[in-house]
C-alpha cells in the first residue's frame, strides 16, 4: 500500500520534550532578566544606559533621584546633554577598552545646584556574539558631603598652619620688641632729658619734642604687634567695638594709606559693648581691612571704608568696603561655604575668608559679602546684643 502523500512544506510538531525544555529555558532567561533589572532598580549606585545611537535606554530610581530628572524628561536627553551637565565633561571610552578610570566629577542640576559625583563610564559589549559594541553605562555616587569633609579638614589644616605661623612671628616679634625697646627707651629718655636743659622758646626745642613723639609712637606700634602676635584665647568679656575697630587699624591703617588707597572710617557714636572677645574681633576686622587693600593693589586710586553703626537687638553692623578687584555674582553665592578656598584675584586665599566667618559665628553673629552695580565689594558683620 502506498504511503499517503505529504505536503513538502509541512512540518512537523516538535516533540512534547523538546517544547517543555524551551518553555524551562525562556522562564530561566526570563527569570535572570527580572533579577537582574532588581538588583539594577536597587542598587545605591545611580546607573544610566545608552545605546550606540546615543539614545538613552534606561535609568534607574537611584539616578532619577540623584539628578532631579524624571524618568520621562531623561530618556528623551540625547546622551551629549546629559554628558556635558558634568565638569569636566564625561567622556565615552574609546578604543578597545571597556571604560576609563573612575573620575570625580561635579554635575549641575536643573535647580542651578552642583553636587560632586564619583563616575564610571563603562562600554558595555555582547559576549554572545563576539564582544560586539551594545552600548554604554555610567555609573555614578554622590560623594558630596565626604568632598566637603575633605574640603573642610583641609581648612582646618591651613588654618593649623597659619596658627603655627603666628605663634612663630610672635616669637619672632618678642625678640625684635626686647631689641627695639631697649635702644628706644634710651632715645625717649634721652629726648626728655634733652627737654628739661633746653628753655621755652628755644630753637632746639621743637626737634627733641619731635624724637620724644616718635619714639612714643613706635613703642605703641611694637606694643601692639606683640599684642596681636599673642594667642588670642576665648575668654569673653564686655568689648567696645569700636576699640577693636581702631586697634586693627592701627596695625594696618598706615599701610593702606602708603599703598595710595584712601581711607574712611566712621565710627558710631553710643555703638553698645557686647559679650565677645577684644582680639578675636581685632583678627575679624583687620582680615577684613586686609582683603580690601589686597583687591585694591593695582596702580590706580581707590577707597577703602569701615563704618560701625548701632543694629538691631541692641547688637552692632559693621561695613567694610572698596572699590577694588569686584567679587562676582557665582562668588558671592559659595564665598562662605566651607568647601570654598578660593577667591578671586586679589581677594587673599580663601582662608582668611574661613577664619572670619569661624570668628563671627563665635560671637552668634552673621557675615555677608554684597557687590554692588558701580563695583563696590561690601562685607557686612552683624554682631547681635547679649
Amino acid at each position: 500500500m502506498s504511503e499517503p502523500y505529504r505536503s513538502a512544506n509541512t512540518t512537523e510538531n516538535p516533540p512534547a520534550g523538546r517544547i517543555t525544555e524551551l518553555r524551562e529555558s525562556f522562564e530561566r532567561s526570563l527569570e535572570q532578566v527580572r533579577y537582574q533589572a532588581l538588583l539594577l532598580n536597587n542598587v545605591r549606585d545611580a546607573v544610566v544606559v545608552w545605546n550606540t545611537q546615543g539614545t538613552i535606554t534606561y535609568v534607574n530610581p537611584a539616578a532619577l533621584a540623584l539628578f532631579g530628572w524624571s524618568k520621562e524628561q531623561i530618556l528623551s536627553l540625547p546622551v551629549e546633554t546629559y554628558l556635558n551637565c558634568f565638569t569636566p565633561t564625561a567622556h565615552i571610552p574609546a578604543g578597545e577598552g571597556t571604560g576609563g578610570l573612575r573620575v570625580e566629577r561635579q554635575f549641575s542640576k536643573q535647580d542651578s545646584k552642583s553636587i560632586w559625583v564619583s563616575s564610571h563610564v563603562y562600554a558595555l559589549r555582547d559576549p554572545g556574539d563576539g564582544g560586539r559594541l551594545i552600548g554604554y553605562m555610567d555609573v555614578c555616587r554622590d560623594i558630596t558631603e565626604s568632598k566637603e569633609m575633605e574640603a573642610r579638614v583641609q581648612i582646618v589644616q591651613t588654618q593649623l598652619i597659619h596658627a603655627a605661623r603666628l605663634a612663630a612671628i610672635g616669637e619672632l616679634a618678642a625678640g625684635v620688641a626686647h631689641h627695639v625697646n631697649n635702644p628706644l627707651t634710651t632715645i625717649i629718655a634721652e629726648a626728655q632729658l634733652l627737654l628739661h636743659s633746653l628753655p621755652e622758646g628755644h630753637p632746639n626745642r621743637v626737634s627733641a619734642e619731635a624724637i620724644e613723639a616718635a619714639g612714643w609712637r613706635v613703642q605703641k606700634a611694637v606694643q601692639r604687634l606683640l599684642d596681636f602676635s599673642q594667642p588670642a584665647g576665648d575668654m569673653i568679656d564686655s568689648v567696645d567695638v569700636n576699640e577693636t575697630i581702631n586697634s586693627a587699624l592701627e596695625l594696618v591703617g598706615e599701610q593702606i594709606q602708603a599703598s595710595g588707597a584712601s581711607l574712611q572710617v566712621e565710627l558710631g557714636e553710643a555703638v553698645p559693648h557686647l559679650r565677645g572677645n577684644a582680639r578675636q574681633l581685632v583678627d575679624l576686622w583687620l582680615n577684613l581691612l586686609m582683603l580690601s587693600h589686597w583687591s585694591a593693589i593695582d596702580g590706580r586710586p581707590h577707597s577703602i571704608g569701615i563704618r560701625s553703626g548701632h543694629a538691631a537687638k541692641n547688637g552692632v553692623q559693621v561695613e567694610i568696603s572698596d572699590n577694588g578687584q569686584p567679587l562676582s555674582p557665582g562668588a558671592i553665592g559659595t564665598l562662605f561655604e566651607p568647601g570654598y578656598l578660593t577667591t578671586p584675584r586679589g581677594r587673599g586665599t580663601g582662608v582668611e575668608l574661613a577664619l572670619c566667618q569661624e570668628i563671627v559665628h563665635k560671637h552668634h553673629g552673621q557675615i555677608s559679602a554684597e557687590s554692588t552695580s558701580n563695583g563696590v565689594t561690601i562685607f557686612r558683620v552683624y554682631l547681635p546684643g547679649r
